[in-house]
């Protein structure tokens, strides 16, 4: 095998050229045909026929240096179609088409890796029980039965990442490029999928972990992924899940000052602004109190930082696999020649993991434990 730049091959491709791949490498990388064609020093109607599939062999080595990546990825099979329709994207009204299709063909190599571990690893399925046959259920009560389904009483969550991995659902971290994007969630083939931006304080990607589970839990048959109301249902549920009404209700006792919030928010692992929030919701405080408190909290800098703040939770799960495959054999390159993919974009999906763990990377990766059923 040889590599240049991270364009490499094999040797000649088992398969022909798959328009279809083409299609999703120029969405991956948010380009448009006319963007593409000026790129490659060709017209647009030539991308076009390309991506129609009415060319046996465009100019592939080309197209792999552009687009950064390998040749093979353009005679793979059909990479997973990530509908927009499944996907809880918080403000898509403020993202551009191709954004939108950017980050789904990122979000496609997401799946495909995750089926590559599962395939062998032999990792189990999600467990996420289905609250749906019980009749007028709020998101405040579903975040509560859950809590009691997942034997969590009334603390706080340690870590909400491995939470989420234990219970089978694949965390990946949003790449930086994309980071103007918010978290979001989907399913796959009855695995639950949620895409975190590491760009926020680990505060607030704790609530949109809790926050894209409540998608997960309160809208896997709705197509409603855009409204007000579904935001809402899914914010009501982080806040329950995150700050448990009966745990608050047996710690607070008198009249509260901006200072408790400071201890209560560190106790629960949240924002110092989503402390005050269920505090009001909870009528533990006024409006006026509620009022005050936000406007002292920007001039803290808390709407835009979390000072002394928790440290950034990461994933246990995706740092185990990667070491299980640095014993298997498996280097990172490796990895994404098997997968057809680049190196980097698996990368970025994986809090960094991949480099750190397998190829000795600077940053820090999580121990093992055991094997990968075991993760805690």
């Amino acid at each position: 095998m040889t590599k240049t730049e991270n364009h490499w091959s094999a040797g000649p491709p088992e398969h022909s050229f798959n328009c279809t791949r083409l299609t999703a490498a120029r969405e991956r990388r948010g380009l448009t045909k006319q963007g593409l064609a000026e790129l490659c020093n060709v017209s647009r109607r030539a991308v076009s026929a390309w991506e129609a599939g009415e060319v046996d062999s465009p100019p592939i080595g080309q197209l792999a240096r552009i687009l950064d990546l390998p040749t093979d990825f353009f005679y793979a099979d059909d990479a997973p179609q990530i509908e927009e329709g499944w996907v809880t994207f918080r403000a898509l009204s403020t993202m551009t088409a191709r954004q939108v299709r950017r980050i789904l063909s990122l979000s496609s190599l997401g799946v495909e890796f995750s089926g590559w571990v599962d395939r062998r690893y032999g990792t189990p399925g999600a467990d996420l029980p289905d609250f749906s046959e019980v009749e007028g259920l709020s998101p405040s009560a579903t975040a509560e039965r859950l809590r009691s389904a997942w034997s969590l009483h009334l603390k706080p969550i340690k870590n909400m990442v491995t939470l989420l991995e234990r219970k089978g659902v694949r965390v990946f971290s949003i790449p930086t490029p994309d980071r103007e994007i918010d978290s979001f969630a989907f399913r796959y083939e009855g695995r639950p999928f949620t895409f975190l931006n590491l760009a926020k304080t680990a505060e607030r990607i704790r609530f949109d972990s809790a926050h894209e589970l409540g998608h997960l839990l309160l809208h896997k048959d709705s197509r409603r992924n855009r409204s007000r109301q579904v935001e809402q249902e899914a914010q009501d549920f982080a806040s329950s899940f995150l700050m448990p009404a009966d745990g608050l209700y047996a710690q607070v006792i008198g009249k509260l000052r901006l200072a408790d919030v400071f201890t209560l928010k560190k106790y629960w692992k949240v924002s110092a602004v989503a402390m005050v929030e269920r505090l009001y919701h909870l009528e533990f405080i006024s409006e006026w109190v509620r009022r005050q408190w936000i406007i002292e909290l920007s001039q803290l800098g808390y709407r835009v930082d979390e000072p002394d703040g928790i440290p950034q939770e990461t994933s246990r799960f995706f740092g185990d696999v990667f070491r299980l495959a640095r014993e298997d054999g498996w280097s990172l390159r490796k990895i994404a020649a098997d997968l057809k993919d680049s190196e980097k974009d698996l990368d970025a999906l994986v809090f960094g993991l991949a480099i750190s763990s397998i190829d000795g990377g600077g940053r820090s990766a999580p121990a093992v434990h055991g094997h990968l059923s075991l993760v805690q």
